[in-house]
């Protein structure tokens, strides 16, 4: 009986920790949001075609990243434009396309280090060949799946620059990778890819 009752003790002690390790976690980000938020106001940023706070927005979408990191990829995208909407729609896809580069510039990195070993038949043209296939088709095939959480705006030397904050899902853009390695192969013409290329296409893509 008296196991019970301190196995009890224990739970409630580990539960109670817990949730206070989460709200000392959860007032340090409100903490640097209204700090980042600050600094952004006096930069002269502003929130673009929302009813929603700055910090509120920041905030949801610092939360959203946090909750997740291995599979809510942060993305951020900017852009200059005098039209709003075509300042927006290219901040987003800028974004994206920065992403398909790292993405690129990550396996080529690979690849000519497998060509470099005795065992590889690529050359470095069709390694070029390929990577330049792959980023275009990482960059199609993400248009659509990249999930804008808000933009802001700034008028600054007589024009207006915009920054999207966006997120990427990590298994759905996996996928898209792997995909694009496939359609890339064939148009560079390359017989196969090494294992350990086609396993590093697996691997997320790194953080600017």
């Amino acid at each position: 009986m008296k196991q019970r009752f301190f196995d009890l003790l224990l739970i409630i002690a580990v539960l109670f920790g817990a949730t206070a390790t989460a709200n000392a976690q959860s007032k340090e980000l409100e903490k640097n949001v209204k700090k980042t938020v600050k600094e952004w106001k006096k930069d002269g940023w502003s929130m673009l075609a929302s009813s929603t706070t700055m910090e509120y927005a920041l905030l949801k979408y610092r939360t959203y990243i946090e909750a997740d990191e291995d599979n809510h990829v942060e993305i951020t995208g900017v852009a200059v434009s005098s039209n709003p909407k075509i300042g927006r729609e290219s901040a987003v896809m800028n974004g994206i396309t920065n992403y398909a580069s790292r993405a690129k510039a990550q396996v080529i990195g690979k690849m000519k280090s497998v060509m470099s070993s005795d065992e590889s038949t690529m050359s470095e043209d069709e390694i070029d060949k390929f990577g330049a296939a792959y980023e275009v088709g990482v960059n199609s095939k993400l248009s659509g799946m990249v999930k804008v959480h808000f933009v802001t705006v700034r008028e600054k030397n007589g024009k207006k620059e915009f920054t999207a904050y966006m997120s990427l899902d990590e298994t759905i853009a996996r996928k898209a990778r792997e995909a694009a390695a496939r359609e890339a192969k064939k148009k560079a013409a390359l017989e196969n890819l090494s294992q350990e290329v086609e396993d590093f296409i697996g691997q997320p893509v790194p953080a600017e």
